[in-house]
């Protein structure tokens, strides 16, 4: 082709040189984007989208009747075609970028789950020697109780953390033991149970410890009180190595904690778990 055919090409309108063609591919590539961020805009806002629909409707009406009353007509589309084309041809470019993108992410996904770590299954304990029942001792129940019901909660409790024969055995002439109970080593648990409006005095204390142990052959002595101990009560107990469970003590016994781990007492390799 001489450089006269071209000069004659581009003066006609059905020709481009390489800068056009790239500016109007990029043109495209762009215009599709905006519109793209136009159409998500008027999406959330009804009204102008209607107003910005009607408008572009009248405009291009408009323009189609000017060009055709005209003698413009021809050699504007003759100008516009080739452009037109590469707009096109930089829209599609845009879709395929999208499409790739997509693509891309949905297969990312998809490795990530085929190769996601196994999560390794945690073996299962070894089953108790005993059922731990769940049991729904709150201070308000304790506070509720009467003084029998007080004691067989406390007896409850003591089956639920593994104790065995565990028997109330209050009433009169118990010498202060109300609940007695073996634990996994062997030894005798032996509780006494009282649910006063006050802390307990050192009276009651002292008289628990002169029956505890030599009447009752407790290895582990337990003063149950409902609302604590005096400050002389717990010092007496402290001298004599007897455990005391005042009411914050209480709670947590009842709340699910085994008597031994609420006493900071070592259950030794026999205690059930």
């Amino acid at each position: 082709m001489t450089s006269g055919e071209g000069r004659s090409r581009r003066q006609d309108g059905t020709g481009t040189d390489d800068g056009d063609s790239g500016l109007a591919f990029l043109i495209g590539f762009v215009a599709l984007g905006v519109v793209v961020q136009t159409v998500a805009w008027l999406w959330g806002h009804p009204l102008a989208a209607a107003a910005v629909l009607g408008g572009a409707a009248t405009v291009l009406v408009a323009l189609r009747v000017a060009l055709r009353r005209t003698a413009l007509g021809p050699p504007v589309r003759r100008f516009l075609q080739p452009l037109w084309a590469l707009v096109r041809a930089g829209i599609a470019a845009r879709f395929t970028l999208a499409r790739t993108r997509a693509a891309a992410s949905v297969t990312g996904r998809i490795e990530q789950w085929a190769h996601r770590p196994v999560r390794q299954t945690t073996p299962a304990e070894p089953a108790a020697s005993y059922t731990r029942r769940s049991l729904d001792h709150t201070l308000e129940a304790f506070e509720a109780a009467t003084p029998t019901g007080f004691e067989e909660m406390c007896r409850e409790l003591l089956e639920r953390d593994g104790f065995t024969d565990a028997v109330r055995t209050g009433g009169a002439g118990d010498l202060g033991a109300d609940v007695v109970a073996v634990d996994g080593l062997g030894r005798r648990v032996v509780l006494q149970c009282k649910r006063y409006a006050a802390p307990l005095g050192s009276e009651a204390v002292q008289t628990f410890n002169g029956t505890a142990r030599p009447v009752h052959g407790a290895a582990v002595p337990v003063v149950v009180a409902l609302n604590g101990f005096t400050e002389p009560a717990a010092a007496f107990a402290t001298q004599q190595r007897l455990h005391l469970v005042d009411r914050e003590r209480l709670a947590r016994w009842g709340a699910g904690q085994h008597l031994y781990q609420v006493l900071d007492i070592d259950p030794g390799a026999g205690r059930h778990t």
